[in-house]
């Protein structure tokens, strides 16, 4: 274990079994359950296992986020784990992941908890009051494989000063609670997620939404556009009130959410 980071042999030593336990009754393969101390990204490990996979760091050292964006090293204190499957579509992948994924968090915290982490389209966990970062999802589909992607901040760390983020821990999960505890439970809730129906998935991601109704900063293309984010469908458009009282849609496919005001901001 190298200094500030949090990985050892130990805390690995029962991962691969509780994960195979998890893949059962779900679209991913128990025997292709891999668990790495380190590597440098989950995602390429994935991809070569093929449909099914479901590839663990212990500690990921070169992590990327969407647009080929570096994700953060977290040292060994969060969660950095991708999951092969047939490709299908990418937002529906992304929509059933994110949903996926809030749920396993939700499931972690105390029930007066919960309601603190929501969605930031189009693939971040977020906490409702500071807005700061608790995890992120990737898709990325070549071929017939799509590789989804899963980071989460699980225990307490020095985060850089540019970043606001912030882990389960600090929002009140267990005394003890590890990264497997998390990390057993992705499989199904992201399998369960991908069957459902996309109408479902929609309303759900809505639902959880907590830019809308909140001032925003969104790109689209090269155009910065500020606002009121009045009503997102995530997988058709954005409707922003601008500061100029101007109601535009924005294409899904090509915005993001930027920056915005959260409700103790």
């Amino acid at each position: 274990m190298t200094s500030g980071d949090r990985t050892s042999s130990a805390e690995l030593e029962d991962w691969a079994d509780r994960i195979e336990v998890g893949c059962r009754g779900t679209r991913f393969d128990a025997s292709l359950v891999r668990v790495l101390a380190t590597c440098d990204s989950t995602q390429d490990v994935a991809r070569s296992a093929g449909p099914g996979a479901v590839v663990v760091a212990g500690r990921q050292t070169h992590g990327r986020g969407r647009l080929g964006r570096p994700w953060i090293e977290d040292l060994g204190t969060g969660v950095a784990i991708s999951l092969a499957t047939r490709a299908e579509a990418v937002d529906r992948l992304l929509l059933g992941s994110t949903v996926g994924v809030l749920d396993a968090i939700r499931a972690a915290l105390p029930g007066s908890n919960q309601g603190r982490v929501g969605i930031k389209f189009p693939n971040d966990l977020v906490e409702r009051t500071r807005g700061a970062k608790v995890g992120g999802i990737l898709v990325e589909v070549a071929d017939d494989v799509a590789v989804i992607g899963i980071g989460v901040n699980v225990h307490r760390r020095e985060w850089p000063e540019e970043l606001s983020a912030i882990g389960l821990e600090e929002l009140g999960a267990d005394q003890g609670y590890r990264r497997i505890d998390l990390i057993e439970t992705l499989p199904v809730r992201i399998s369960n997620a991908l069957d459902a129906d996309r109408a479902t998935l929609v309303a759900r991601f809505v639902d959880a939404h907590l830019p809308t109704g909140r001032r925003v900063e969104i790109e689209c293309g090269d155009r910065i556009h500020r606002g009121t984010l009045e009503s997102l469908d995530p997988t058709e458009s954005l409707r922003v009130r601008g500061d100029d009282g101007v109601v535009r849609v924005w294409p899904a496919a090509s915005t993001r959410i930027l920056s915005w005001e959260p409700v103790g901001g």
